[in-house]
């Protein structure tokens, strides 16, 4: 696991990760050295940052990111979008290196993951609601299969292969499919018809990007050659299927007249949400639950002693009423926390950022992946975040200037590192960058999303 941020305003951006890599097994081993933020072009303000999973299967990220610096070579795009886009497309170009037995070792994993987070979703579901009998558990089996291929369904823009396409690749990977689903779903009554949805849930997994156990967040920001702003765009990077990367763009911020300063948490962001409201993440949920509770056990008091005074109808009637009722307060319950939280908390702390200079904008992005590590580390929780923050600044004028940055050697003992560094830029700057040797001009796509404020934002009064 790990955590970063990013924080913007108008004049720059500012990325900061810390160095944890969690090694799983049986007993997770947590180093304090991965680098996880990078440079994405020689020439132009535009850095990379990766969290979630250490390897683009199996090919570390900073080997990817620094062989797609060189393919980039001279090439600049107009806006953050476009490279961060280029980028994912890249991944595509990185499948000819994968061995076939690699990939089909994918699938299985894949499908044994989905099959395995469907058995844990059925057990939770039968706990909570103390259910037995096999109509009841193959009632909760069917519900939980048709409510995650819905929300799988919903993620698929339709632009990649289709399910045949998938189930060939589960074919081709898995010898024994029913013996698998046996295995998996023991215990559990597995019929003709829960075979069918299972597979075209696996099939329906398998085609879309959805967090997983080969998953990586990749975070591209700075400055695009035609914006006078910064940008960031978020993408979910989820292993390959049928020859192409699966990647869905989950974030897309541009900073500009109206949205003028973001803070943007990534990976474990609790802490970091726990400076901003003033509050954790946890407690809004819980107040909530509390207040539901409460008035479920006010409403039953009530209907206890109303119940002889009134006809069947009436208390019915009277029921549902007080039913709606909790529903609305609830609601508006945690509508009035959230605006408390934002004018009280958030919002302020936006105002300065937004007019925050560069040097204390790393210093705060530091300081939030800091607070996240301090956390870790005096709490019975894995030390999941630590080790040296690597922090960037990235502004149009002055391009990426690192801060703090970790090197795996002693720095005055490999000078020739640092001349081959500087020569290969001050070769692209010297091979200039005309309308011949440049590409990428072109301007952005109609379809582009339209840019969010981010997790946290503020608009000018």
């Amino acid at each position: 696991m790990t955590a970063e941020v990013a924080i913007l305003n108008r004049e720059a951006v500012v990325m900061a990760a810390d160095s944890a890599l969690t090694l799983g097994g049986q007993v997770g081993k947590v180093y304090n050295s991965a680098n996880k933020l990078f440079a994405l072009s020689r020439l132009e303000p535009v850095a990379v940052m990766v969290y979630g999973g250490g390897s683009f299967e199996g090919i570390p990220w900073a080997t990817v990111v620094k062989e797609h610096r060189r393919h980039l070579s001279l090439q600049t795009f107009d806006t953050v979008e476009q490279y961060a886009a280029e980028f994912i497309e890249y991944l595509s170009s990185l499948i000819h290196h994968m061995p076939v037995e690699f990939l089909q070792a994918r699938v299985r994993m894949r499908a044994s993951w989905e099959l395995d987070r469907l058995r844990k979703a059925v057990d939770r579901t039968l706990a909570d609601e103390h259910g037995d009998g096999e109509q009841v558990v193959g009632q909760v089996l069917m519900d939980q299969i048709e409510s995650r291929l819905q929300r799988l369904e919903e993620l698929d823009t339709g632009d990649g292969p289709g399910e045949s396409v998938a189930a060939r690749e589960l074919d081709e990977a898995i010898d024994d499919w029913d013996t698998l689903v046996k295995r998996s779903l023991k215990g559990l009554p597995v019929t003709d018809r829960v075979r069918t949805n299972v597979r075209a849930m696996v099939c329906a997994s398998l085609g879309n990007a959805v967090w997983g156990p080969a998953s990586s967040g990749v975070v591209v920001a700075g400055f695009g050659r035609a914006q006078m702003f910064p940008a960031l765009s978020l993408y979910l990077v989820d292993g390959v299927h049928a020859g192409r990367v699966r990647a869905r763009q989950l974030e897309e911020i541009q900073i500009g007249w109206e949205d003028s300063a973001a803070i943007c948490p990534f990976a474990q962001q609790d802490m970091v949400q726990t400076f901003m409201d003033g509050l954790h993440p946890d407690y809004p949920r819980a107040l909530g639950e509390f207040v539901d509770e409460t008035i479920k056990l006010f409403a039953a008091h009530f209907g206890d002693r109303v119940k002889d005074a009134v006809s069947s109808d009436d208390y019915a009637a009277l029921i549902d009423t007080m039913d709606r009722a909790r529903l609305d307060i609830v609601e508006h319950f945690h509508s009035q926390l959230r605006d408390l939280l934002e004018t009280q908390h958030s919002d302020p702390v936006m105002a300065v950022v937004d007019m925050l200079p560069k040097e204390e904008l790393a210093e705060m992005a530091e300081a939030l992946v800091n607070l996240t590590s301090l956390k870790r580390r005096v709490t019975p929780d894995d030390e999941t975040v630590g080790g040296p923050v690597d922090v960037a600044v990235i502004s149009k004028g002055d391009g990426l200037v690192w801060i703090k940055r970790k090197h795996y050697f002693a720095p005055e003992m490999n000078p020739r590192y640092f001349e081959q560094d500087r020569g290969l830029r001050t070769s692209d700057r010297v091979g200039g960058r005309n309308e011949q040797n440049v590409r990428g001009s072109d301007p952005p796509r109609e379809d582009q999303k339209k840019p969010s404020s981010g997790p946290y934002g503020v608009r000018p009064g």
